[in-house]
């Protein structure tokens, strides 16, 4: 029967298979439910209505939130999230089932009854569910910069650390010389750049084109491809 499955027998088996095969499984599909579930809690963020950088798809007469008619809330992401945390669970009567009495007894059948099938259906479910949540996902880059901006340019300081570090000073000179602006431009909302322009000091270490490749938010996405790649294929 197992070679036309396809699968090895057991080595050592007695009444019942040793249970730290299906504990292991069980963890398995709590991994990459969780891993799922960490994709899932970072679109629930990013659909926040202050920060709405993405959105689930919202079908036309589609409701939100019941109390607040502005609202579009993640429903399939936390749909996501809560299964999750229903696998993760199982995990612990997994390892519970592990020891068994001689190996011999089966305390472990009427629990395994639950818990196998419902994670393997509930894992089928979080794919389905996650896959139809991606192919849907609507994105809005402007919202994207527009939250980016709201630092005053101060998601660029390492940029402009470095680029000074490589002209020549030293690195504790180079973060003495960005520190204080980092402080300004936060503490009274001004504009990063601006303020590093208007230094003697900054600007008689880097060039006008250097400036705009440290405030170029393009190099951070420089390497995304590359790393697709390695993943994906």
């Amino acid at each position: 029967v197992t070679e036309n499955l396809g699968i090895r027998a057991q080595d050592i088996s007695t009444q019942v298979l040793p249970r730290d095969l299906h504990a292991d499984y069980i963890n398995t599909m709590a991994v990459v439910a969780t891993s799922i579930e960490h994709f899932a809690t970072e679109i629930r963020h990013l659909q926040r209505t202050e920060v709405r950088e993405v959105e689930e798809f919202f079908a036309k007469g589609q409701k939100g939130s019941s109390a607040m008619p502005h609202k579009r809330n993640p429903i399939s992401s936390e749909n996501v999230s809560g299964l999750a945390r229903v696998i993760r669970g199982h995990v612990i009567t997994g390892m519970e089932d592990v020891s068994l009495w001689h190996e011999r007894d089966i305390s472990h059948s009427s629990a395994e009854r639950i818990i196998l099938p419902d994670t393997t259906i509930l894992l089928d479910y979080i794919l389905n569910r996650f896959t139809r949540i991606i192919e849907k996902l609507t994105v809005f880059p402007e919202k994207m910069k527009a939250d980016m901006n709201l630092t005053h340019g101060l998601i660029y300081s390492q940029r402009v650390l470095l680029k000074l570090v490589d002209s020549g000073l030293s690195r504790e000179a180079a973060y003495d010389l960005v520190q204080p602006k980092t402080a300004l431009a936060w503490d009274e909302q001004k504009d990063f750049r601006q303020l590093l322009e208007a230094d003697p000091k900054v600007m008689v270490q880097l060039t006008p084109a250097e400036m705009d490749d440290a405030f170029d938010y393009h190099w951070h996405l420089s390497q995304v491809q590359t790393i697709f790649d390695r993943v994906f294929k």
